[in-house]
């Protein structure tokens, strides 16, 4: 048979228990990944801008986005794509 225990508190004492019980166990949990920390894949870059995946590999080789290649995939951080993107004029292939 379980124990149990009956505890007469007034109703701020309660507050305050459950404050730190929440407070307690939202320590604990891992804080979400901040967003400019994230990396991206081609295909999400190519979402986030509404653009091809021929377009994002273009802007890659031509320097525009900074990547980064872990083994043999290649990545772009959010933070760093932003800022490119904000730094550079529209960006405009010529046709010839």
């Amino acid at each position: 048979m379980e124990n149990q225990l009956i505890v007469t508190l007034n109703v701020n004492d309660l507050k305050e228990l459950i404050s730190e019980g929440v407070t307690n166990a939202l320590s604990k949990t891992p804080q979400p990944k901040k967003e400019d920390d994230t990396l991206l894949k081609r295909i999400d870059v190519a979402k986030l801008f509404s653009v091809s995946l021929v377009t994002v590999s273009q802007w890659q080789k031509d320097g525009v986005l900074p990547y980064h290649r872990i083994k043999s995939r290649i990545f772009f951080k959010r933070c760093e794509v932003l800022q490119a993107m904000e730094l550079k004029p529209k960006y405009k292939r010529s046709r010839k």
